[in-house]
């Protein structure tokens, strides 16, 4: 009560000195709130709620003045100040009920209320939330503040409570499956939470800590990858998760080279695989908060956690492997290091349509979802730019081929290294001949006949290295001197990663996006390069590659 009572005196003297200032013009009114929106993009947060409280004042009824509602809440929010934020964003709602942003501002209030413990005033305002867009940003959130509770009673009201949070189910049946001591009535409970909203693995939570963050003159890095330390033995090197060590030998190996370019990094390594847990707890100390650059995790479990992390401290995300676009939908700091189903189809047809005449395709693909995953991420983008598709098909044997009509040009998606092989030798049986665009991996370089290969053939090989390169020459010398044996692709390519973002957050966060948008970043590099231009998220650099007087070069990328 005395708390509320003192924030209401400062508030009340706050506006009756707002009260008492000129009135200020549309464009001095501008030029207040461009500073106050430039201060809080430099985490001036106290400056900036200074400059943005006679902004709110009642007086004003421009276009700018929900916004500046709106930052001011943003500034109390970022100093921890969630009481003062909901009383702010409450005058929001009652002035510009209307506002086009609003879902936004439901969303912040919600997150100061659950921060509060205010739990069923957050709920209310997340239900009053009317689009999507925040729908995973609403689901990370609820995964933060709700798996912070493990008793499993409290779980069970929160269930009665909220019956249709798809969440708080999530985390109540994680709960019972996880125990080793669960009555029948539990079991009863989880089977039919898990029917009514179809419910699978454990999920993430997600993770806000709100300290500022300094400029240190170092590069943070926090390497969040499945080492899977217990079950390390260093007499073996077939692991199954070996490519996560070369991956992470190739980023030392690069730290080194940051270092003699006068860019200090500190590597930060942690053992993160599926459980959500240990990422959690990760999270949770506040010092976690001064990394600049997150690279993983790689399971979904545990990236629930770091996103929402990441997004709540300004912190850029990398994801090393994946190419899933999902994943960057809604997060400007986010990343993919390598370029997504949808990229890769988009260079793949606009070279084949430069190549061949017609525009229709046939698709096969193989077994694996990544497989369907692909083949129909390319039947989208060939219809988005007029090609027709004549078939989209899972290869079996040769009967699968359809022989109707020929197609200007064909698909192959697969991950099983025997798999182009056989749909090679079916096109042959069945006598079409239309030129071949197929993922690398769907064929073993080592085994196949190089007659596969002597035909229109084109391979879109991610992994693709360029042994002639000096960068790829120097790196394998110095690898090969460190660890006496050879670099694999994910050597090559945690080296080049943590090169070029180290690089690019160098000059500070706030130069990132002016930074990736410049140029393509080709050179110095012993792959392919980075190319984030016009925006982009992914990297948009797709090598594809052909057999060509005894060795496969590269044709584009």
């Amino acid at each position: 009560m005395k708390r509320c009572y003192c924030l209401f005196i400062l508030l009340l003297i706050s506006h009756v000195l707002v009260a008492q200032q000129a009135t200020l013009s549309e464009r001095e009114y501008a030029l207040k709130y461009k500073k106050a929106v430039q201060l809080y993009a430099a985490q001036q947060y106290f400056e900036a709620q200074s400059e943005l409280t006679p902004l709110t004042n009642r007086k004003y009824s421009n276009s700018m003045v929900p916004y500046a509602h709106f930052y001011h809440a943003l500034c109390t929010f970022k100093q921890n100040k969630f009481f003062e934020t909901r009383i702010v964003l409450r005058q929001l709602f009652e002035r510009f009920p209307d506002w086009d942003k609003i879902d936004e501002a439901y969303f912040l209030y919600a997150s100061a209320a659950l921060t509060d413990n205010y739990i069923d005033e957050g709920m209310q305002y997340l239900n009053r939330i009317s689009g999507t867009a925040l729908k995973t940003d609403i689901e990370n959130m609820l995964y933060y503040h709700f798996s912070k509770v493990t008793d499993r009673t409290l779980l069970k009201q929160l269930n009665q409570k909220f019956p249709n949070n798809a969440i708080i189910a999530q985390l109540l049946v994680d709960n019972i499956q996880k125990s080793r001591t669960v009555s029948k009535e539990d079991l009863e409970i989880s089977d039919r939470l898990t029917n009514k909203f179809n419910l699978g693995v454990n999920q993430a939570v997600s993770k806000k800590t709100n300290s500022k963050r300094e400029t240190k003159g170092v590069v943070n890095v926090a390497v969040l990858l499945p080492f899977r330390l217990n079950d390390f033995d260093a007499s073996k090197s077939n692991r199954a998760n070996q490519y996560i060590y070369d991956m992470y030998v190739g980023m030392k190996l690069a730290k080194s080279k940051l270092e003699a370019e006068q860019i200090n990094v500190n590597l930060l390594t942690f053992d993160i695989d599926r459980d959500a847990n240990l990422i959690s707890t990760l999270v949770e100390n506040n010092q976690f908060s001064q990394v600049d650059l997150l690279i993983g995790p790689l399971y979904p479990e545990a990236n629930k956690i770091a996103n929402y992390f990441a997004k709540s401290n300004d912190i850029v995300q990398l994801h090393p492997l994946s190419n899933n676009r999902q994943l960057i939908t809604d997060g400007k700091n986010t990343f993919l290091a390598a370029p997504s189903f949808e990229t890769q189809s988009a260079k793949g047809l606009e070279y084949m349509k430069s190549q061949t005449i017609g525009r229709t395709v046939a698709i096969y693909y193989g077994n694996t979802r990544k497989d369907s995953t692909f083949a129909y991420a390319y039947r989208d983008e060939a219809i988005k730019t007029g090609v027709e598709v004549i078939t989209i098909k899972k290869f079996i044997n040769a009967e699968d081929i359809d022989t109707r009509r020929r197609a200007s040009h064909i698909f192959v998606s697969g991950s099983e290294e025997s798999f182009g092989g056989k749909v090679i030798n079916a096109l042959d049986k069945k006598k079409v001949t239309s030129p071949i665009i197929a993922t690398s991996s769907a064929f073993d370089f080592d085994v196949s006949s190089l007659n596969i290969f002597n035909r229109e053939l084109l391979l879109i090989q991610l992994d693709y290295i360029n042994r002639d390169k000096d960068e790829v020459k120097n790196f394998r010398s110095t690898y090969f001197n460190e660890q006496n044996s050879t670099p694999s692709y994910y050597s090559y390519w945690g080296y080049d990663m943590l090169l070029f973002y180290a690089r690019m957050l160098n000059n500070g966060k706030n130069q990132l996006r002016s930074s990736l948008n410049a140029i393509e970043y080709t050179q110095g590099y012993t792959l392919d390069g980075f190319d984030y231009t016009n925006g982009a998220n992914e990297n948009q650099i797709v090598p594809i590659i052909k057999y060509q007087n005894g060795k496969f070069i590269e044709v584009i990328r």
